[in-house]
């Protein structure tokens, strides 16, 4: 049974009226309240750093906030909060711009070349210029039904558009939607089930910067997954997890929850924790780069980067001294940078660091403080790092799940981005969300 791949106008999907801008808007939509402010600055384009020296502001949420993903952008950084999305200038952490909905919540998304946000709740969703925070479209859509991509079931949010999944019989369903033009495109017939293994069913999709990767199942077969290119839907690569990778079950703690996740240009099969994975591919190529990735004990795995992974060794050299060596290897192996250290006040090697081009930030204890800091290490370098003392509480000696910390303080909420390197608080000291800013 195939799984149709179809570009057409969608039932169901309504265009509303564009937002005409101004300083702060506060009006119903699609039964939410939407307070929406601007401030009319057009921010430049900004570097992501190679290093850090100091803790140069802290932004404040409003009341009862929460922060879920911190989320790059070339202009600087975009806060997915619980109700909604803030823009920040990452080189003071003021806001440049906030979308959020009254006692509600919402999900939050940018497109792959940073240039789009989507705001999503129940039913509607609003596309706003990543640097301005000018609402350009707002869409409200039906439901997709079983087997949708993401962003509450409006689907993936491509440069061009919106990517969307859904179920009619007898067939599995992918749509995508040009929501400024509306007009039909590609459609592609290929994906099939065979050997009478059952229905399709599209467990996940992400996007890449040469297509979209869709992967689905058969029945009760292994999951296939297929990239085809966004502007045609031409297939260009297809893999079957048990055929042509391994799928190392060994490292499932939750088999439903596990997904890929792009970096660059591999995808890696976050069956360890987030970024944490042994299966790597190529997604450009269809190229399996290691399904095999080593992460055993005093040889732990940390984090697949888009041109390898940062690893960690652990070496007793004392009776009760140990040598610690983070490196970032090729996906062969070959160690091109690396930091040594025997820092006691480390913690945990496991989690909360995060490698830049020429340094590896790694969060450890400080006594004088008694809070977390942040150890800037040179690669290829040795010592106890340089410290930078945090303004925000980190507080994680009661997670004793490595995973769990990674949630917490690892990728997407200590996170690079252009201008700034940024660092959630941890638990919030009171009732809005702080959010550290490094440079």
């Amino acid at each position: 049974m195939a799984v149709v791949l179809i570009l057409v106008m969608v039932v169901g999907l309504l265009l509303l009226p564009d937002y005409d801008g101004g300083q702060e808007e506060s009006r119903q939509l699609a039964d939410y309240e939407i307070v929406h402010e601007v401030t009319g600055d057009q921010p430049e384009k900004l570097r992501v750093p190679t290093t850090v020296s100091e803790a140069a502001w802290v932004w404040e949420g409003a009341e009862d906030s929460v922060l879920q993903e911190v989320l790059p952008v070339p202009t600087g950084a975009v806060l997915h909060v619980n109700d909604g999305a803030v823009g920040l200038d990452t080189r003071n952490g003021e806001e440049v711009w906030s979308y959020r909905l009254l006692e509600s919540e919402a999900e939050v998304a940018v497109s792959p070349d940073g240039s789009l946000v989507a705001v999503s709740a129940g039913g509607f969703l609003a596309l706003l210029d990543s640097g301005t925070g000018e609402e350009l479209r707002v869409i409200e859509h039906g439901e997709a039904g079983e087997g949708h991509l993401s962003l509450q079931e409006a689907g993936l949010v491509a440069d061009e558009g919106l990517v969307m999944a859904g179920s009619r019989d007898p067939e599995g369903v992918i749509v995508s939607f040009d929501p400024w033009e509306g007009e039909s495109g590609w459609h592609n017939e290929d994906l099939e089930c065979i050997d009478g293994s059952g229905n399709s069913h599209v467990e996940e999709g992400f996007l890449t910067p040469s297509g979209v990767v869709v992967v689905y199942r058969c029945g009760g077969a292994d999951p296939v997954m297929v990239s085809l290119d966004l502007a045609t839907g031409e297939e260009q690569w297809r893999l079957v997890q048990g055929q042509d990778f391994n799928g190392d079950y060994e490292h499932y703690d939750e088999p439903p929850d596990v997904r890929f996740a792009p970096v660059g240009d591999v995808a890696v099969l976050q069956n360890m924790g987030p970024l944490r994975g042994t299966v790597v591919i190529d997604t450009e190529s269809g190229e399996v780069l290691s399904d095999t990735l080593p992460s055993e004990t005093d040889n732990h795995l940390l984090r697949v980067l888009p041109d390898g992974y940062l690893a960690v060794r652990t070496e007793k050299i004392g009776e009760e001294d140990w040598e610690v060596r983070f490196e970032v290897r090729s996906f062969s192996g070959d160690v091109r940078s690396e930091v040594v250290t025997d820092d006691e006040d480390l913690g945990g090697t496991l989690s909360s660091q995060l490698p830049l081009k020429d340094s590896l930030l790694k969060l450890r204890w400080s006594e004088a403080e008694e809070n977390m800091e942040i150890a800037v290490f040179d690669w290829s370098g040795k010592g106890h790092g340089e410290s930078i003392t945090l303004p925000v509480e980190i507080d994680l000696s009661e997670v004793l799940s490595v995973v769990r910390s990674e949630y917490l303080v690892g990728p997407g909420t200590f996170q690079e981005a252009p201008g700034a390197v940024l660092l959630r608080e941890y638990p919030n000291s009171g009732v809005a969300a702080r959010v550290v800013g490094l440079n």
